[in-house]
C-alpha cells in the first residue's frame, strides 16, 4: 500500500551516470558546526551521514571555495602564516580530501550517492576564509548586496579565469574523494547567477549583455569540468527559475538558459527562485505557499525533454513530493529542512509510518536563524542535529536502572522528557492540569503563520501514545502526590507566567509601568485565552525577547481586531536577526498592524497611554482607552521546585520552568532531562 501511495517518490532515478534508489534528495546548506560534540568536521560528517542513513537518495553538500589569490592574500603574500579554517565546506582545499572521502565512503555505504555543490558565494554571503583573512567580496559588477550591503570587487578576467580554474580544482578533488558528481550554483543571487542576471551584471565585455555572454561564465565552468573529470562524473546546475526582481531573470530566461545547459551536457538542474533582495524567500517559511518553485520547474521540465529537473523549497511531506511528481513538475524533490526536521522522512515513508514522521515547522527559528546567529544548523524539535553521532538513529542507550518517573507539565519540554525517559526503559507518568497536550505551544499554533508549531506536539504526543506513557490530564500534582505514589525521579516541568508589571530591562530603574494593574492592561495568554476581552483597538506593548507580542498581534488581528505594537526596539519582533524582520513587517503589514518603535510606555492612564522617545527622550502621548496587552516576557514557575526541596526525590527542572526561554531550548532541556535519569 506504501509504494502505491508513494510510487513515484520511491521510484528509482537514472541521473546521467548514476541512478538514485529514490526521488528525495537532501538539498545543499550551511551547517557551520563548531567545536562541543566532537570537532566542527566529525559533527558534519555525521550529519551528512544520518540523512543517507535515514533513505535519501541523494546528498548534496554546500561546499564554498577558496582561490589560491586569497591564500596568498591571505598570508599577506609569504609574510604571515595562515591555519586551517576548521570545517569541512572547501571542496577545493586538498587537505580535506581525506576527511571527504571517509564521509563520503559512508553515505555511499548507506546507498545514497553524494553530490558537492560548488558554491561561488559572490556579493551575497561571507564565505570561509574572507572574514578571516579580510577578502572583498566579488561580483560581475560593483553593485552594493542589499543582504550584505558591501560593494564587491568588479572581477576582472583574471579573476573570472582563476574561478573557473578553481573550480576545476574542486570537482577534480571531489571526485579523488570519491563523490558522483557536483553541482554547479547558478541561482538564488550567488555568483554565478549574478553573472545571469541583467540585474546584477551590468558588464559590457564577453561576459556581459546578451544572454550569450552572461552564460559564458557558467558555461565555461560547465565544459572545464566536463573535460577534467570526464563523461562519467555527474554535473548538475542549480538555477532560478525567476528572480523576483524588475530587470532579472524571468521564466522564459531561465528556459532559454535550461535548454542550452542540456545543449551542453548537463546532467540534471535544480529549480529554486528569488535573489538577496528576498532573502531568506527561498528558505520559506510556512507562510510561502508550498512546493513554491514547483510551476516554473514544470515550465523549465517540459522544455528540457528528458533531462532530470529537481525542485525544493516547502516540500514538507511525502505526500507533498508525491503531488509534485505526479503532476510533471519534476523528476526528483529537494529536501533540506524536512531532512534536518526527520532524517528518517524516507524510510518511514516507505515502511508506512507517516504519522511517525517529525514533519518541518518551517518556522525557521533555529536552522536559517541558528545560522544567522553564528551557531550552526538546528532544529526547533530534533535535538540530535549536530549530535548525530550520539544521539541520532539507533543511538538511544537503555538506562541502568528502570525507575518511576514523574513529569509534572505536558508542554514541549515535558513531553521531550517523558518521551526519551521512556525510549530508556524508564515507567513515566505525566501530570498535565489543563485538560490537553501542548502547553504554551498550542497558543502559539493557533497562529495562521505559526500553525506548523503545532507539528512539535503532534508529534511528542504519537510517540508517548506509542511508548505507553500514564498521561493524565486535568491533573494537578504536588508534594503529597509525588512523594505518595513512590516516584524515584521527578522532571519539573510547569512552564512559565507571563509578566505583568511592565518592567523593562531598557529601563532597569523602573519596576513596573504605573497604570500596569489597571483592569484593561491584560497578558499576552489573555489575547489567546479571552477574546470576550477584545471587541475594541488594542496597543500591544512589546518588549519579549520570544516573539510573543507579535504573536498575540497577530492572533488579534485575524479576529478583526485594530492592533497596535509599540516597541522600544528598532523593529517589532527585536529577537529576529535584522534580515528576517521584512518577512515579519509584511506579514504586520497585510493585517492591518501598525507598529510604534524606539518608543517607551511610562504610563498607562485611563484613556491614553504616556509615551517617551527612548533616544531623545521626548514626551508624547497615544490617546487609547481600549485594552492594553503586555508582552514583556515570564517568569519562571517554580514552586514545585519549592515545594519538593527535601523531598530525597531526584528532581530534575526543565523548560521554562529553568528559565523562560524558546522552545528548542525547551525540547534540548527535556530531552537532557530524560538522558539525566
Amino acid at each position: 500500500m506504501t509504494a502505491d501511495r508513494y510510487q513515484r517518490l520511491l521510484s528509482p532515478l537514472a541521473l546521467g551516470p548514476v541512478t538514485l534508489r529514490n526521488r528525495i534528495a537532501m538539498m545543499p546548506h550551511a551547517v557551520m558546526f563548531g567545536a562541543g560534540y566532537g570537532s566542527a568536521v566529525e559533527r558534519t560528517i555525521a550529519y551528512h551521514v544520518e540523512r543517507a542513513r535515514g533513505g535519501a537518495g541523494l546528498i548534496v553538500m554546500s561546499n564554498f571555495l577558496m582561490p589560491d589569490s586569497w591564500r596568498r592574500l591571505g598570508a599577506w603574500g609569504d609574510a604571515l602564516e595562515t591555519t586551517p579554517l576548521g570545517g569541512l565546506d572547501l571542496a577545493n582545499d586538498r587537505s580535506l580530501q581525506p576527511h571527504y572521502r571517509r564521509m563520503i565512503e559512508a553515505i555511499r555505504a548507506e546507498g545514497a550517492c553524494f553530490v558537492s555543490q560548488l558554491n561561488a558565494s559572490g556579493r551575497q554571503l561571507r564565505s570561509p576564509g574572507t572574514t578571516q583573512f579580510g577578502i572583498p567580496l566579488f561580483a560581475p559588477s560593483p553593485l552594493p548586496c542589499p543582504r550584505t550591503g558591501e560593494i564587491p570587487r568588479e572581477m576582472t578576467i583574471g579573476d573570472i579565469d582563476e574561478y573557473v580554474a578553481t573550480m576545476v580544482d574542486a570537482a577534480r578533488n571531489m571526485q579523488e574523494a570519491g563523490a558522483n558528481g557536483v553541482e554547479l550554483f547558478a541561482a538564488q543571487g550567488y555568483l554565478l547567477h549574478e553573472f545571469l542576471s541583467p540585474a546584477t551584471n551590468l558588464r559590457s565585455d564577453r561576459y556581459g549583455g546578451t544572454l550569450e555572454n552572461r552564460m559564458r561564465f557558467l558555461l565555461d565552468t560547465l565544459r572545464a569540468i566536463r573535460k577534467a573529470a570526464g563523461d562519467g562524473f555527474l554535473i548538475g546546475v542549480r538555477m532560478n527559475g525567476a528572480d523576483g526582481v524588475v530587470g532579472g531573470l524571468e521564466i522564459a530566461d531561465s528556459v532559454e538558459i535550461a535548454t542550452r545547459l542540456r545543449a551542453e551536457g548537463a546532467h540534471y538542474l535544480n529549480v529554486s527562485g528569488l535573489t538577496s533582495l528576498h532573502y531568506p524567500g527561498w528558505i520559506a517559511d510556512i507562510t510561502a505557499p508550498e512546493a513554491q518553485f514547483a510551476d516554473d520547474a514544470g515550465l523549465i521540465r517540459a522544455a528540457v525533454a528528458g533531462l532530470p529537473v529537481c525542485v525544493s523549497s516547502r516540500i514538507a511531506t511525502p505526500e507533498d513530493a508525491e503531488a509534485v511528481l505526479a503532476a510533471g513538475q519534476a523528476d526528483f524533490i529537494g529536501m533540506a529542512r524536512a531532512l534536518i526536521s526527520d532524517p528518517e522522512l524516507p524510510n518511514k515513508a516507505a515502511r508506512g509510518d507517516r504519522v511517525g514522521i517529525r514533519v518541518c515547522t518551517y518556522s525557521n527559528q533555529s536552522c536559517i536563524v541558528g545560522l544567522d546567529r553564528g551557531r550552526g544548523v538546528g532544529c526547533i524539535h530534533n535535538a540530535a542535529v549536530g549530535r548525530e553521532a550520539q544521539l541520532g538513529a539507533g543511538k538511544m542507550r537503555a538506562a541502568p536502572h528502570a525507575k518511576r518517573v514523574a513529569v509534572v507539565g505536558g508542554g514541549p519540554a515535558g513531553l521531550a522528557a517523558a518521551r526519551v525517559a521512556t525510549e530508556r526503559g524508564h515507567h513515566v507518568t505525566l501530570f498535565e492540569q489543563a485538560e490537553a497536550l501542548g502547553g504554551q505551544n498550542l497558543m502559539t499554533s493557533s497562529v495562521v503563520s505559526r500553525r506548523g508549531f503545532a507539528e512539535i506536539h503532534r508529534w511528542q504526543i504519537e510517540m508517548l501514545h506509542r511508548g505507553g506513557v500514564d498521561i493524565r490530564l486535568g491533573a494537578m500534582a504536588d508534594r503529597t502526590t509525588l512523594v505518595g505514589q513512590d516516584f524515584e525521579a521527578v522532571v519539573i516541568a510547569t512552564g512559565s507566567l507571563p509578566r505583568k508589571d511592565g518592567y523593562t530591562s531598557l529601563r532597569p530603574d523602573v519596576p513596573e509601568i504605573p497604570g500596569a494593574g489597571a483592569d484593561r492592561v491584560v497578558t499576552v495568554w489573555d489575547a489567546f485565552q479571552r477574546p470576550d476581552l477584545f471587541s475594541r483597538p488594542v496597543i500591544v506593548i512589546e518588549d519579549d525577547p520570544h516573539l510573543s507580542g507579535t504573536a498575540a498581534a497577530e492572533k488579534l488581528a485575524e479576529r478583526g481586531i485594530a492592533v497596535t505594537i509599540v516597541t522600544p526596539h528598532m523593529h517589532a519582533g527585536a529577537n529576529l536577526p535584522v534580515h528576517h524582520a521584512p518577512a515579519l513587517y509584511r506579514r504586520l503589514s497585510s493585517l492591518g498592524i501598525a507598529v510604534v518603535t524606539a518608543t517607551f510606555v511610562v504610563g498607562i492612564e485611563p484613556a491614553a497611554l504616556m509615551c517617551e522617545d527612548r533616544f531623545s527622550g521626548r514626551r508624547r502621548t497615544i490617546d487609547h482607552d481600549g485594552p492594553v496587552v503586555l508582552a514583556m516576557g515570564n517568569r519562571a514557575n517554580d514552586t514545585l521546585v519549592q515545594e519538593l526541596d527535601g523531598s530525597g526525590l531526584d528532581v530534575l527542572v526543565v523548560g521554562d520552568a529553568f528559565a523562560p526561554r524558546q522552545v528548542d531550548a525547551a525540547i534540548i532541556d527535556g530531552e537532557r532531562a530524560g538522558w539525566m535519569i
